[in-house]
């Protein structure tokens, strides 16, 4: 179908241009040779253009898989490769908007998930003031995490800009520590019951639509 109608534009386009020299009076070779060309090309721009959409649609299709490697990374068991598989993430968030959103959920539902600290206990308001023994698993994992929360706060939109981007954040029961949007400009910012441990920082956080932090308990500075 597309290509009938490529070739039905190339004939109104070849017939359009020997109308058009024959009212010149141009020479019949003449006019024959140009409107051939006119149509020619037509046809030529059309087959340019489908092969550049099937190798953007090639390229989509490789980028979604390699995205969705990256979401299935999270769960592997070694913290340097979930910690490769966020920053895997955050990149396709800068370089493809058409991810950010989907990354921000997807950070998000990482920090929603259970995790208990010793220093929590010890230390609510300042928890690197804690030196008490932390086993290998919860140390590690609680880097995972600062990974997450900074990895966030980068990929939203911030600055001077005239016009910014604005995602949603549900944090819902999430538990963070020395949280930080300095700056950051959201659009729905859900945190129920949500625990924040440290020094959380949200001066200048531009939410568009709502913030929500009923249940929620900041054990530090806010």
């Amino acid at each position: 179908m597309k290509w009938l109608l490529a070739v039905l534009s190339a004939g109104v386009v070849t017939a359009a241009t020997a109308v058009l020299l024959w009212t010149v009076k141009a020479p019949a070779v003449e006019i024959v040779k140009t409107a051939g060309v006119a149509g020619g090309a037509v046809v030529a721009l059309y087959a340019l253009w489908l092969n550049d959409r099937k190798h953007s649609l090639e390229s989509e299709k490789v980028a979604d898989e390699r995205f969705a490697r990256s979401v299935e990374l999270l769960g592997n068991e070694a913290d340097q490769v979930r910690v490769g598989a966020m920053h895997s993430l955050a990149w396709f968030a800068k370089s493809t908007p058409r991810y950010r959103q989907t990354v921000l959920d997807v950070l998000c539902a990482y920090l929603r998930r259970p995790f208990t600290h010793p220093s929590h206990q010890a230390r609510p308001d300042d928890p690197q003031q804690h030196f008490g023994e932390v086993d290998e698993a919860t140390r590690l994992e609680h880097q995972v995490r600062l990974t997450a929360q900074r990895l966030i706060k980068d990929t939203l939109s911030w600055g001077k800009k005239r016009r910014h981007k604005h995602y949603d954040l549900d944090l819902t029961g999430a538990v963070l520590e020395y949280f930080s949007l300095d700056g950051r400009h959201v659009n729905r910012f859900v945190a129920r019951r949500a625990q924040f441990y440290g020094i959380t920082n949200l001066r200048n956080v531009h939410v568009r639509s709502v913030a929500l932090f009923s249940g929620g308990a900041f054990h530090g500075r806010l």
